[in-house]
């Protein structure tokens, strides 16, 4: 069982994926989709994937239900690192430590001295899961990657059972600001970046985590 406050997972954990699996695929020494290499947003954000290894800066994150009202809201700092890599430290409106080692998701509810740990695959479901499998070729098989305006890349799976039907990233200057991820029962996740530092240096041990003393561990189901 999650902890209380799951702050929407596992659409939340589709934002994280989302700036670390295309650079997985680039670092492989793929070469991009022609539609990724025409001008405008798509050839934007490949450029993005190709050049950021590491990211790192504020976030605030606004939950939304299927009438469009604001249902939660929250905001913190992050850390990404391919691959699979990343930190998601969330302080308002409670404090939550959410870590991926590449291999182990780790969940913190500090207020109630819990964590949940889960197989990194297995906590993110099919669709999230198939973005951090670094093969490029499954990629666009399996999502579509299209221009949604002059600064929007839309991203859709192919597969409607998948854990997400839609997701929208707004760019500045060729770097993502903003991801909305929409799930199929009409709930919706945006997420707005700010403050990004890009490819700063971080090391390794920042990704591993140790669950506090006197911390209720449980492996999650």
């Amino acid at each position: 069982m999650w902890v209380r406050h799951c702050l929407a997972m596992p659409v939340f954990l589709i934002v994280a994926v989302l700036l670390a699996a295309f650079s997985v695929t680039r670092a492989a020494g793929q070469e991009g989709s022609a539609e990724a290499e025409d001008n405008g947003p798509v050839a934007g954000l490949t450029h993005y994937f190709e050049a950021v290894e590491t990211l790192a800066g504020a976030f605030r994150q606004t939950t939304r239900d299927e009438t469009g009202e604001v249902i939660e809201e929250a905001s913190g700092h992050f850390v990404i690192a391919r691959p699979q890599r990343f930190v998601w430290d969330y302080r308002t409106p409670w404090e939550q430590l959410i870590v991926s080692d590449g291999e182990k998701l780790w969940v913190h509810d500090v207020a109630l001295e819990q964590v949940v740990v889960r197989p990194l695959e297995e906590a993110l479901g099919v669709g999230a899961a198939q973005l951090l499998s670094g093969d490029l070729s499954r990629l666009e098989e399996n999502f579509s990657l299209t221009a949604g305006g002059e600064d929007v890349v839309i991203l859709r799976p192919t597969d409607p059972a998948w854990d997400f039907q839609r997701v929208q990233l707004e760019l500045e200057e060729g770097i993502p600001v903003s991801i909305t991820v929409e799930d199929g029962l009409g709930q919706r996740v945006e997420v707005v970046l700010r403050d990004l530092t890009l490819n700063p240096d971080l090391s390794p041990g920042r990704f591993q985590f140790e669950p506090p003393a006197g911390a209720d561990v449980m492996q999650g189901s």
